[in-house]
């Protein structure tokens, strides 16, 4: 059964949120289905490791979300 739209809709505006409720943004902190795409994107950027988890900076999350907005993700996303 296919989630509905307000559950997708849920979780693509916390992924929005997370960088204004969050100093560090740590890979695991974004949904594992998300993953995939953020983990494309940022491949051969420079990434931070805080208490021995990779983090990422803000403004490379926010451009992030921004190529999801534009653009879309590179990978079909399965919500469970």
């Amino acid at each position: 059964m296919m989630p509905g739209l307000g559950l997708i809709s849920k979780r693509l505006k916390h992924l929005s949120e997370i960088p204004d409720k969050k100093e560090t943004i740590f890979l695991d902190d974004i949904r594992k289905e998300f993953r995939k795409d953020l983990q494309h994107f940022i491949l051969g950027e420079t990434l931070t490791v805080k208490n021995g988890r990779p983090s990422i900076g803000k403004n490379l999350y926010r451009n992030w979300l921004f190529k999801i907005k534009t653009k879309g993700f590179d990978y079909d996303i399965k919500f469970l």
